[in-house]
């Protein structure tokens, strides 16, 4: 279990929900809360919903922060500690997420480049082999792209599909290496 309390945290750990302004109902669980997942750095939450007859499906995006705030952040949890439901709903979740807030993800595509001499970072979204890489950094040019659009249009694939099933891949096992959760969305 996390610590509530900040000063629990110690000096050197920062409070991870810090700045997360809203989160996506994933699923309701047994106890009566509510599974979700953050905007901003894509973790894992339960939320409670204080409003009686407020009823929130899957997908849903919901304000956890301010005077409006419609749900309360009861603590983090783990993908194994997550409904079949919910499991199957985050890989969709994220995707929209990804739609909603492009920026980095564009960003990942625009600016990726090879990890070692013969793997590039593209292979690390599921489904991209080495010649579909090599393919995406000729079409990307020098200017890159302005819209997710642009890379679906143009590589034949589906990019926020792509970076959610590898994020939830990330978020299952949380020993995947390199970690794009890390280095794009929980920075």
């Amino acid at each position: 279990m996390h610590p509530s309390r900040s000063e629990d945290r110690g000096p050197n750990r920062p409070d991870p929900m810090e700045g997360e302004t809203h989160a996506w109902v994933l699923d309701h669980s047994t106890s009566g809360s509510v599974l979700g997942i953050t905007e901003g750095g894509v973790y894992l939450v339960r939320l409670r919903i204080p409003s009686e007859g407020t009823s929130l499906s899957p997908g849903d995006r919901v304000s956890i922060s301010g005077v409006d705030a419609a749900a309360i952040v009861l603590g983090m949890t783990r993908h194994r500690d997550l409904s079949s439901g919910a499991q199957g709903e985050l890989t969709e979740v994220i995707s929209k997420i990804i739609v909603e807030k492009p920026e980095k993800t564009l960003s990942f595509y625009n600016k990726a480049s090879n990890l070692t001499l013969k793997k590039h970072a593209f292979t690390l979204m599921p489904r991209i082999g080495d010649s579909k890489a090599m393919s995406m950094v000729e079409l990307r040019g020098r200017q890159g792209w302005e819209a997710l659009t642009g890379i679906d249009e143009s590589c034949g694939i589906e990019c926020a599909n792509l970076m959610a099933e590898r994020l939830t891949l990330e978020i299952a096992d949380r020993h995947m290496t390199p970690r794009l959760l890390d280095l794009l969305f929980r920075v």
